[in-house]
């Protein structure tokens, strides 16, 4: 038993097209390019944190030397809270 094929048409041969893409040059980045681009958002990141660990360093600062920190400092540096006066 043989194959027939009926409605097929007859192969044809294939001429392929190349296509060439040619793209322009483009500038090179040299290592400190890419060092000050990455240092960039790390140094404005680590920035924020010392402005804000300097102001939260004040806050503490002024909060403490506001008053007496706790009772004992309140009472003069008298640490024996059991004894009658």
């Amino acid at each position: 038993m043989g194959v027939v094929m009926q409605n097929v048409a007859p192969l044809q041969p294939i001429t392929p097209t190349i296509i060439e893409v040619i793209k322009e040059p483009t500038d090179t980045i040299d290592m400190i390019q890419v060092t000050v681009a990455a240092f960039g958002l790390t140094g404005v990141i680590m920035g924020a944190a010392v402005v804000a660990g300097f102001a939260a360093g004040a806050i503490f600062i002024w909060y403490r030397r506001r008053g007496p920190a706790s009772t004992i400092e309140a009472r003069g540096g008298e640490h024996n809270f059991f004894r009658a006066t």
